[in-house]
This record gives C-alpha cells, structure tokens and sequence, in this order.
C-alpha cells in the first residue's frame, strides 16, 4: 500500500497530552506542535531526540499543521496513525491466508451495542463474519503486546464478538502489528488484565484471533504492507 504525502524528518521533544506533541523539524529547523493520532502511551517509542516523521496535512479545522505518522525504533519504522489501521486491512487483506475465502461487504457495521469495522462474507459458504481490526505497536523482545493503555472499548468489542459467536455469526480480532519486528503476539496482561481475559475467554469459545506485521518503509519505498501471519499466545 503506497503512501501519499509530503513527509519531513523531526525530532521528538515532548509529548503534553495524548493528542499532541513537539517537535524539531529538520528541514525546517523549527520547533512545532503536531497532531499524535494514537492515543495510546507510546512511552517506549517516544522518547526525547527519536527520529520521527511528519507529514504535512493542513485544513480548516485543523489546530497543527503536521501530524506524526511514525517513530524510528533502532533500524526499524513504527507506524502510529491508528485511523490507517483500517486502511490497510481493507487493502492488504486478501495477503492474509484466514481471509482467502472472504469480502468485504462493508464497513462501520452495527451489531448489538457496538460499530465494527467490517461486515465480511465467506465466498464459500456465504456465511457473514463480523470483524474488528485493533493496531499493535508494542513490541518487547519481538513479543507484540497489546494494548499499550487500559482499554474499555475494545473490552467491549471483544465481548460482543463472543455474543455473536453465540448467535452462529463468524467473528474475527485481528491484530495488525505496525512494525516488522514481532514473531509472537499475547494480550499485555499488565497493563490490561480485564481485556486479557476478555480475550482469552472469546478465544476459546470460537472468535477468530488473526495476527499479522508489516513491512513499512515510509523513507525509501513509501510503503506499507502486510508482511505475514505471526503466531498468538493466549
């Protein structure tokens, strides 16, 4: 999946609140605010002086001119725009071997008390699936956790996966580890022992769990892709 954008280098200084940041750009050597569109903790990743990168993405309603996309982890990219998450599902899925019999039928569907991202439908045997895509940037010794931050919400997700498992609906979490450097991947216990358990419990009575990393190279190739599936660790 090519990404499209002006990009610029910048150096990390400090993080207010989740949802924004300061920055030194590089080119432009200036300090300035940018938007972090994950909500999450980050504290491994942003760290004061990490190389980072911003992309350019000016509007009326927009506070901050800038928005930052990705943070270099030694050799290696992390992509941390949680809305694209969704974005490359739906583009990449067909990469994945537990989706070689599925479409989409659409997006932001609404079953019982929760919108989730995806109606999809088996070609074979044309039963529907509901499915939830959660982005993972968390990775410890090539252990990918998730979440990074208490979660409520995709509690709340998981829960209603189970219920429609429980009503012969097919149901799929799939985590898209944002990095290539996860070969495993366990709920982060933690720092989140209900959604753990939450998961664990749907896990074994039949929602799907699908893990994959990507590759991502927002320098030279300007890309991101699914790279494979990895192996989940209840």
């Amino acid at each position: 999946m090519k990404l499209e954008g002006k990009f610029e280098l910048a150096i990390f200084l400090r993080r207010p609140n989740r949802f924004l940041a300061h920055v030194f750009l590089e080119n432009s050597r200036k300090e300035v605010v940018v938007h972090v569109p994950d909500p999450g903790r980050l504290i491994e990743l942003l760290k004061p002086k990490t190389v980072v990168l911003v992309r350019q993405d000016e509007g009326k309603s927009r506070k901050t001119k800038y928005t930052l996309v990705a943070i270099k982890k030694e050799k290696i990219w992390v992509n941390i725009e949680s809305i694209f998450t969704n974005k490359i599902f739906e583009k990449e899925f067909k990469k994945i071997p537990s989706f070689n019999d599925y479409e989409i039928i659409r997006s932001e569907y609404t079953f019982g008390n929760s919108r989730f991202d995806f109606l999809m439908r088996n070609v074979q045997t044309g039963k529907k699936a509901l499915v939830e895509v959660k982005g993972v940037t968390l990775v410890e010794n090539q252990l990918a956790l998730f979440p990074d931050a208490p979660t409520k919400r995709g509690v709340k997700h998981v829960r209603e996966l189970q219920e429609a498992v429980s009503k012969r609906w097919e149901a799929f979490i799939v985590f898209i580890i944002k990095r290539e450097d996860a070969t495993r991947f366990s709920p982060n216990k933690i720092i989140d022992p209900q959604f753990t358990e939450q998961l664990i419990s749907a896990y074994n009575t039949g929602v799907k769990v699908v893990v994959v990393n990507c590759d991502y190279d927002p320098i030279r190739k300007r890309e991101i892709k699914i790279k494979k599936e990895v192996q989940f660790i209840p």
